[in-house]
């Protein structure tokens, strides 16, 4: 008992000292980034003002398209060059980047633009449609060509907001018209506002998303769902241990007294020295002894069910008289190897003496012991026994119920046998509900 409380109090440190660095770190447990690079091998694709009626054109420089130039021209009243990069070739499944907060872009530029723009795209069936790139919502930001001086620019995602010609264009109603980030597909890089006509040169070199895996809310919910249920699987264990150390030992006496009083009552039907009958090599008094006591313990701590089959050789006597004994052996003999042949690897088949047979099923529900003695029934009446006997079979099945001994599940097995010479013989009859 000491040994088992230290070992409580160890278990408890140390979920302590976890809890503690699940607090201390939450920013590095929770982080995670979503990088793109070249080798990162999305669809890019390169696109220009032209499908609207402008004459700019864009050329791309490597085969991964995060490199490219364009050359801005006036036809159009608002000319442009862009590349977008897709998370999913059909423009329809993409990221869930609700629980990210920054992005971070690497990129070369030079050119005449004072200004840049990004968006990242969401599609919603509520108002994007498939196969209209456009009608996905552009979530965006525009900024100074200035701040890629470093070559690396970073925006919180909180900063974006949804282009307003998208807006009008698509008629969006004002609960809409806010950024959404549920199922982002396309990440696209534009000239800027400022309309700066000539050559421009991109090279990306690098996209981040940083976020975490769930908020920081959720994560202290966790951590106090957490030592509730520890706590309460810690006081369970506690009251499940005194419970079991006061009523294991009843239960097991209670058990090989049930046992022990029904196996004396039927001593004079099983031998003692041996666990098969030597007779039919049929189980006897220590294998049934053995399967009583297991089926019981199963059903009783595990609420596995536990059925017998009583079975009994129809007219056995006037076999005897009309042939002899050694026929009546014989029989005895087949009618067990024939049942022992076809019965399930759970299931204990025993003489239960003179011509009485039992069949103790393990993890048995009553109508799976019924269908098992209705085969058994089937194969004594079609088997070819030897001096032109033609032998049936009668068979009782019983399952345990809830607060009964061993004895009512014999007596109500024997009923149910009763039942079945009762009715014609050569048939199977179930213990009544």
């Amino acid at each position: 008992m000491i040994n088992r409380s230290w070992r409580l109090e160890i278990t408890l440190g140390v979920l302590v000292l976890i809890t503690i660095g699940a607090v201390w770190g939450e920013k590095y447990i929770l982080h995670k980034t979503i990088v793109i690079t070249p080798e990162s091998h999305y669809t890019v694709r390169p696109y220009d003002d032209v499908p609207s009626g402008g004459n700019s054109s864009i050329e791309v420089l490597d085969d991964s398209g995060f490199e490219w130039r364009c050359t801005v021209r006036d036809k159009y009243a608002y000319p442009f060059c862009e590349i977008e990069l897709f998370f999913d070739p059909d423009r329809v499944h993409g990221m869930d980047l609700r629980n990210y907060s920054k992005i971070r872009v690497w990129m070369d530029y030079q050119g005449p633009n004072k200004t840049l723009r990004m968006y990242l795209r969401d599609f919603d069936p509520t108002y994007s449609k498939v196969g209209d790139t456009s009608s996905t919502k552009y979530n965006q930001i525009e900024f100074s060509t200035d701040m890629l001086k470093n070559r690396m620019v970073e925006f919180s995602l909180s900063d974006f907001f949804v282009a307003n010609w998208w807006v009008v264009n698509y008629k969006i109603p004002p609960e809409l018209s806010h950024p959404q980030f549920e199922n982002t597909t396309i990440f696209e890089i534009q000239t800027g506002n400022t309309n700066a006509l000539g050559e421009h040169h991109f090279k990306l070199h690098r996209v981040e998303l940083i976020g975490q895996q769930f908020s920081t809310e959720k994560w202290y919910l966790i951590i106090l769902v957490s030592w509730l249920c520890i706590f309460i699987v810690f006081l369970s264990y506690r009251i499940f241990l005194l419970t079991k150390e006061v009523s294991l030992e009843r239960k097991r006496a209670r058990e090989l007294v049930e046992v022990n009083a029904l196996l004396d009552v039927h001593t004079q039907q099983l031998e003692e020295k041996t666990r098969t009958d030597a007779l039919t090599g049929a189980f006897n008094r220590q294998g049934v002894d053995e399967a009583l006591r297991v089926g019981l313990g199963e059903w009783r701590r595990q609420k596995k069910p536990l059925s017998l089959v009583l079975m009994d050789i129809d007219h056995f006597k006037m076999i005897n008289d009309q042939h002899g004994h050694t026929v009546g052996d014989y029989v005895l003999a087949e009618v067990s190897q024939i049942v022992k042949a076809h019965i399930r690897n759970n299931d204990l088949f025993a003489r239960w003496g003179g011509e009485e047979f039992l069949l103790v099923c393990r993890d048995t529900h009553i109508e799976q012991a019924r269908m098992v003695a209705e085969k058994a029934r089937l194969l004594i009446a079609d088997y070819g026994f030897n001096h032109g006997i033609q032998v049936t079979a009668s068979f009782g099945v019983a399952t345990l119920h809830a607060n009964e001994t061993l004895e009512q599940l014999f007596n109500a097995a024997d009923r149910a046998l009763y039942q079945a010479k009762d009715g014609g013989r050569n048939s199977v009859a179930v213990q009544p509900e």
